[in-house]
């Protein structure tokens, strides 16, 4: 919902998606409960017969309209949503030239659980509203150095 939001307003400062379905096609074919869900949900609709639902739903087919800096976030070994839902999103805006960032958390599955990833995950969604929303980026650059 946060990558929907972004491409369809531009009334916040920053924002931050976990684990977020950028194409609602592409998580229906590969999603833990894509198709399953598809099937109670949008009952014989299809990404073939329902592009009103499947694309013009997807943030990722309207990834130039997002003018909010956005952090996407994904557990490298998400059986949910796959990484790839956030990892198109963040090629597509980076194309775009857009402010973004993506942190894919190692071992990990939808839910961020050992301990001292959820809190490195946690200081880096607080370092990037320090930054976007405060002017404030030391503690993003602390977390996240640039590349020399």
């Amino acid at each position: 919902m946060t990558m929907l939001l972004t491409s369809r307003t531009d009334m916040f400062g920053a924002a931050v998606s976990h684990a977020g379905i950028s194409s609602i096609s592409s998580y229906w074919g590969e999603g833990k409960r894509g198709f399953a869900s598809s099937a109670a949900t949008t009952a014989k609709s299809y990404p073939w017969n329902r592009p009103d639902t499947y694309i013009d739903q997807s943030p990722f087919f309207a990834a130039d309209k997002v003018v909010t800096p956005l952090l996407l976030l994904h557990g490298a070994i998400d059986d949910n949503v796959p990484p790839g839902e956030s990892e198109q999103m963040y090629t597509a805006l980076r194309l775009l030239g857009k402010e973004v960032e993506y942190i894919r958390i190692d071992d990990e599955l939808h839910w961020i659980l050992q301990y001292d990833r959820r809190q490195y995950w946690s200081e880096s969604i607080v370092a990037r509203f320090d930054k976007h929303l405060k002017g404030d980026a030391a503690w993003w650059r602390h977390l996240w150095p640039e590349d020399e």
